[in-house]
């Protein structure tokens, strides 16, 4: 394990199966915390934003700080780390802002660390700066930060994988061939390789990644109960079950299920989440010794995420809640931040590791983000034919309805804006949703687009008292429609709204 400042020597785990009767009431509570999430958020960047130093390089690098009180830049891995926080705010509050800030900390990371990340020898801090770099890319557009990620996640594979315990890759360059190959290592491989596919579609990677999590699978996960081993030794595996690898394989097993549809990935993320659940039925608290004072943002991340693109919100949401409610509870009011442990009070002065207080922040964006946000299929209620990009990437491509077959062709991306409105990109093409020329056309057929913020690629949805959706846009204010056709093909139009059930839509 590392010992940067002992930062990976903590953590945290968690809780208890509630269910809510409706699903309107997990948005009702994003609307009374939204600012709680705000404020940590912009306190979290207030204590630790570093813009007026300059690099080596001289410079001027904007940067996450260590501590309030000590201004070093945070190591590379711990830089880009925390960038994924960031990058989780931004998706829950589209704002421009946080867009840009984004921008900024990738551009200073290159700028501080080079394109070439090879002289790091630890693996799992280069699956974090791809995941950093990846996931910047999809906020973006900046296709330099896609090339970073695909680039650097092949060199660490590269120089990672071989046969030694049966495949898996080596934490540390440095330790081979006596070292361990372990969760740290391969869960974020799997992560960054699944964002990676989803952006190029380059089925290598995909399958690398699911020869990486086929190896951790078989090695340090409990396929009985849903524990983690910490890695794969010259003596078998060892180490704790703890709560950092268990919100990583979360994330790995979701991200695999949600690009193949696989059962069994589905299964694991379950087995994970409830193991999590039941070792913490109320509050995430410090798992030492495990990870220490940071890594709890994985499970909260992986639980929202499995719970949003599963159609289970409804059932892990309370226990989410419940965490953010006692990160906030217990926060540090000048800054609106808390250390790790949700049970305790944060102390109000003195100093704070951003690493620590990173959960925090991540805990609230997650937590509060609409349960809409993430990726869907989308169903038509009279005929259960979904919505189908026709695995396309043509700018302009006609939007047609097929029969519904787990491809990415099939899986759309929400986001939501700040006007409520919401995004609908295909996870295929990286294309919006959109409105051809803004028409207010009854029959006009929907095309796919390039992302450029028009109102002809916004959409307002709105649940309807049987479950089903209304899909209508912003520009022409009319509503996705199914054409009254039942075959594979169908086009997908626009029409006044009837209520009828060829305009009414599932997301699943």
């Amino acid at each position: 394990m590392k010992n940067f400042s002992t930062m990976r020597s903590w953590f945290v785990t968690t809780a208890l199966l509630l269910a809510l009767t409706g699903f309107l009431v997990a948005p009702a509570a994003k609307a009374q915390n939204a600012a709680n999430a705000d404020a940590a958020y912009n306190g979290f960047i207030s204590a630790y934003l570093q813009t007026s130093n300059v690099s080596p390089y001289n410079f001027p690098v904007p940067y996450i700080t260590q501590s309030i009180s000590n201004r070093d830049m945070a190591f590379f891995w711990q830089q880009a780390y925390m960038i994924t926080g960031v990058e989780d705010a931004y998706e829950r509050n589209y704002a421009t802002s946080r867009k840009q800030q984004i921008s900024n900390l990738l551009d200073g990371f290159i700028t501080q660390n080079l394109t070439n990340w090879s002289w790091d020898a630890w693996n799992d801090d280069v699956a974090w700066a791809c995941i950093a770099m990846v996931r910047g890319y999809v906020e973006t557009g900046n296709t330099t930060y896609l090339n970073e990620a695909v680039t650097n996640w092949n060199m660490a594979y590269n120089r990672g994988w071989d046969s030694t315990y049966g495949g898996g890759i080596w934490e540390r360059m440095d330790e081979v061939p006596n070292g361990g190959k372990c969760g740290l290592s391969n869960w974020p491989f799997v992560i960054a390789g699944c964002f990676i596919y989803q952006a190029n579609h380059d089925a290598t990677i995909l399958s690398k990644s699911q020869a990486i999590y086929a190896w951790g699978r078989s090695h340090i996960f409990n396929t009985s109960n849903g524990s983690v081993w910490e890695g794969w030794y010259p003596s078998g595996a060892g180490g704790d079950d703890n709560a950092y690898n268990d919100g990583l394989i979360i994330n790995a097993a979701n991200a695999l299920y949600k690009i193949t549809g696989t059962t069994q990935y589905f299964n694991d993320a379950q087995l994970a989440v409830n193991h999590i659940m039941s070792k913490y039925p109320s509050i995430l608290d410090t798992d030492k010794p495990a990870n220490g004072g940071f890594g709890g943002d994985q499970v909260y991340r992986g639980i929202s995420l499995f719970a949003r693109q599963n159609n289970l919100w409804n059932t892990y949401w309370p226990w989410l809640q419940n965490n953010c409610a006692a990160a906030w509870n217990n926060r540090r009011t000048d800054y609106n931040i808390s250390c790790d442990v949700y049970t305790d009070p944060t102390p109000q002065t003195g100093d704070l590791l951003s690493m620590s207080a990173l959960t925090s922040v991540v805990v609230q964006a997650v937590t509060q983000m609409n349960p809409l946000t993430g990726v869907h299929a989308i169903t038509n209620q009279s005929t259960g034919l979904a919505i189908d990009n026709g695995s396309t990437s043509t700018q302009g491509a006609k939007v047609v309805q097929w029969g519904l077959n787990g491809g990415n062709s099939q899986k759309w991306i929400f986001t939501q804006n700040s006007d409520n409105s919401w995004n609908i990109v295909s996870v295929y093409s990286g294309q919006a949703l959109d409105d051809p020329g803004a028409s207010k056309t009854n029959g006009t057929q929907m095309d796919q687009w390039g992302v450029n913020g028009g109102s002809n690629q916004k959409w307002w949805v709105d649940v309807q008292s049987d479950g089903s959706y209304k899909i209508w846009n912003v520009a022409s204010g009319l509503a996705l429609d199914n054409d009254n056709l039942s075959a594979n093909g169908t086009p997908l139009i626009q029409w006044t709204w009837t209520g009828s059930n060829n305009q009414r839509w599932i997301l699943r």
